[in-house]
């Protein structure tokens, strides 16, 4: 259980200061202001496994050049490896462009179990474009969250979360039932410029008195 590792009390503490923290330091980036759905998901899929840095120019390319699916398929395998490639996936260019064409005959998918089912889609990008896009509670989890919890809780740290339950059950009951979506936000800038991976910044930490490895008041 959970509660062994975070009371209530200690959660709310969490997702407060997570909220407050997130407010002052909102990064901006392009996708996070897009409201079309098609230019988000590739946004997402975009940013599985690589820097949101990396990811800006050519996602404000592709919102140029490709701002539909069927502008995507129109263009060919050549033109979607030409954005894949720059950010070193080199194997998705067909899966995007599969993508594409499942969204231009079927429509864009609209909960969890149709996502998944896309072609390089998972769990996590999923859950992504879900909450922070389209206003559907959904619980991120990512080797940085994993790594976060596991600091914060002291548990061990697996960094591929998706078979570990208590990972993804502290994570859900973080996650607030109304403001998922700053909240989700908050959590992914955190975790990338606090709780870095090699030197994580506790002194700057909001979570110190929470958070086991940055010491407990």
């Amino acid at each position: 259980m959970t509660e062994d590792l975070l009371d209530d009390k200690a959660v709310s503490r969490v997702r407060e200061r997570l909220l407050q923290w997130g407010c002052a330091n909102f990064r901006s980036y392009p996708w996070r202001d897009e409201t079309d759905p098609w230019l988000t998901l590739v946004a997402e899929f975009f940013l599985q496994r690589t820097r949101a840095s990396q990811v800006e120019a050519v996602f404000l390319e592709c919102r140029e050049r490709f701002p539909t699916p069927e502008a995507l398929v129109q263009a060919g395998s050549t033109a979607t490896a030409g954005l894949t490639d720059r950010l070193g996936l080199h194997r998705r260019g067909p899966m995007l462009l599969d993508i594409a064409r499942i969204v231009l005959s079927d429509g864009l998918p609209q909960n969890m179990g149709e996502l998944v089912r896309l072609p390089g889609v998972g769990m996590y990008t999923a859950a992504a474009w879900l909450s922070l896009h389209r206003g559907q509670r959904a619980t991120i989890v990512d080797a940085n969250v994993a790594r976060w919890l596991s600091r914060m809780t002291g548990m061990p740290y697996n960094r591929d979360p998706r078979h570990v339950r208590w990972v993804k059950e502290l994570a859900d009951r973080l996650t607030p039932a109304r403001v998922f979506r700053n909240y989700n936000y908050a959590v992914l800038d955190f975790t990338m410029n606090i709780c870095q991976p090699r030197v994580p910044r506790c002194q700057a930490c909001p979570l110190r008195g929470v958070c086991r490895e940055g010491g407990l008041i």
